[in-house]
């Protein structure tokens, strides 16, 4: 049966943030687009009935337009929220847009940081790529609080989201990878390499940037949510212009969300796949937006078999 595992192994030049426990501090920071408070709340909820703390800074609820307020204000909130001894770690409240913008503040400032873990998804996938490269401090792709707060625990795939979430808070050791249906193995193949990648858009976005990671070898994790099939096309083939696509061991492709018909997205889907010659290629991974997000760690060492 097709499966994607790590056991917590580093990847080449990475290393994994501190671990977390009971009765842990969680910062929440807003570094991209606004939120509801409600939403907020009843994501905060959720992991004080884990038994977590929350940390809640001042200006965690400014505006400015459809950003979480300016782009100094929300550095500073990260800031003050990496620097404070009391803070173990960090989830981000919400994605969207903004992250990029904070980048050229941060290069200088990653690796004297310390390496707390940081959860996120969708926009986040800039800070979590950023961070590697200059640091190599793993980041955990998984849910924003927002989508926690969302989340119904009586529907499976939310179930197994928060599962692969409370497993990685609480114990500081994510759960070990997914199996496939034969199905879903586009091309056949054994890869093994660090897990990179994220939302395509941010991968895209970051390509020409001097804050994109070395894929070489990588297990290239994909998904995708709101963009019509043109513009899906477009990302797809321009990260296939690209050295990252040459360079990748083997595709993992997630969830597609909302962006246009099924047939229309399998068809984009299928034509990468075969421009990636060679290589193994899943898709249909449980990852992504909406129910089915389930948590991995980008940077960690993992074993591709299709």
């Amino acid at each position: 049966m097709p499966a994607l595992t790590w056991n917590g192994e580093a990847g080449p030049g990475c290393r994994w943030p501190r671990a977390l426990g009971p009765g842990s501090v969680l910062g929440l920071f807003a570094p991209a687009h606004t939120f509801d408070r409600r939403e907020m709340e009843r994501g905060a909820a959720v992991l004080k009935s884990w038994g977590l703390e929350v940390r809640i800074p001042k200006g965690l609820f400014r505006r400015r337009g459809y950003l979480a307020g300016d782009d100094q204000s929300r550095l500073g909130l990260f800031a003050e929220l990496m620097e404070d001894p009391e803070v173990d770690g960090l989830m981000a409240v919400r994605g969207g847009y903004g992250c990029q913008r904070l980048l050229p503040f941060l290069a200088g400032r990653w690796r004297a940081w310390p390496a707390k873990p940081i959860f996120g998804f969708s926009d986040l996938t800039a800070l979590h790529l950023a961070r590697l490269a200059a640091s190599g401090v793993i980041g955990f792709h998984g849910p924003v609080l927002v989508s926690l707060g969302k989340s119904d625990p009586r529907r499976s795939a939310d179930r197994l989201s928060r599962s692969d979430l409370k497993k990685t808070l609480l114990s500081g050791k994510p759960a070990g990878g997914w199996t496939f249906s034969e199905r879903q193995a586009l091309r056949p193949g054994r890869a093994v390499g660090p897990l990179l990648g994220g939302n395509l858009t941010l991968v895209t976005a970051l390509l020409a940037s001097p804050w994109r990671p070395d894929f070489e070898g990588a297990i290239l994790m994909l998904e995708e949510v709101d963009e019509a099939p043109y513009r899906l096309d477009r990302l797809l083939v321009t990260l296939r212009q690209s050295p990252v696509w040459s360079r990748a061991a083997a595709l993992v492709l997630g969830r597609f969300s909302d962006c246009g018909p099924k047939s229309e997205i399998r068809r984009l889907l299928r034509e990468a796949a075969d421009d990636f010659p060679g290589r193994p290629v899943i898709w249909g991974a449980p990852f992504g937006h909406l129910s089915r997000n389930r948590l991995f760690p980008l940077g960690a060492l993992a074993v591709l078999e299709a």
